[in-house]
This record gives C-alpha cells, structure tokens and sequence, in this order.
C-alpha cells in the first residue's frame, strides 16, 4: 500500500514540477522585452552601408543612409530609391530620389527624405563607380534592399 502511495506522490511532485518550471520559464520571458531592429547593414565588395532608422524593413521622415566602409578605387556613389515596378523617366519623376556622392568617404552620412515620395515598396540602391569604369559594368560594388515607406 505504501508503495502507491510513494507512486502517487512522485506524479504529483513531477507535475507540480513542470507546471512551477513552465510557470518561471514563461513569467521570465514576459519581463524580457525584444528591442525593434532600427537599421539595416549591408555589405558588397568592401561597400559597406547602414541605413536607419528601420523598423521591420518600414521607413518614415528622412532616412540617413552611412557609408561605414568604401571599396579604396571609388571615385563615386548613386544612392536611390526607386518605387518597386517603377517604369519612366528616373530623372524626372517626383517618386524616385536620386543622389550622387562625388569623392565618398567612410563615415559619410547622406540624408533620404521620404516624405516627399508616396507610400509603398520601394528598392534602395548603394553602387560603387570609379573614374575610367565601362560603360557595361560601371559598378564595382551594389548594394540592394527593398523598405516599405510609411509617412
């Protein structure tokens, strides 16, 4: 008899066991809060670029774009941010932002203000020129990413 009871106090201590332990695991974790990622770091052939403030690939206001790193031939820098299916005129249209950096260094810091586009998907681009590239390659590093614009 006094071996069910044994039996029965080991089930119970093992299930008072893994509700104590799932209870301390899950009021850990309600305290832990995770922190939204505010940039996005890319890198391409020694361009390296962060760009921020990013949440979620979602982006709003003026946007900075910083050049951390710069291939050392690179004379050049397009940055753009074109609306996803774009087709037309890149120069002569007031969704697409276009800037050309001349004599780029690191730690450089270019400022992208979406407000003045429309909401929606929108790729960036990051390229690398140097004085002297072929005009069927011009680019010695590219980066590309897709944010979604909220103003």
């Amino acid at each position: 008899m006094e071996l069910k009871y044994v039996a029965v106090l080991v089930l119970v201590l093992v299930a008072v066991g893994v509700l104590v332990s799932g209870c301390i695991r899950q009021g850990g974790q309600e305290g832990v809060e995770q922190q939204p990622k505010t940039e996005m770091s890319l890198e391409n052939n020694g361009l390296k670029v962060k760009i921020s403030p990013v949440e979620d690939k979602v982006v709003s206001g003026v946007i900075t774009v910083t050049l951390e790193s710069v291939p050392p031939s690179t004379t050049k820098i397009l940055i753009s941010m074109v609306p996803q299916g774009f087709q037309g005129d890149l120069y002569n249209s007031s969704d697409v932002i276009i800037q050309w950096v001349d004599d780029p260094s690191s730690g450089q810091e270019i400022l992208l203000d979406t407000t003045k586009v429309q909401n929606g998907v929108y790729g960036i681009g990051v390229a690398a020129t140097y004085e002297g590239a072929p005009e069927e390659s011009p680019w010695s590093a590219l980066i590309q990413t897709q944010v979604n614009v909220q103003n």
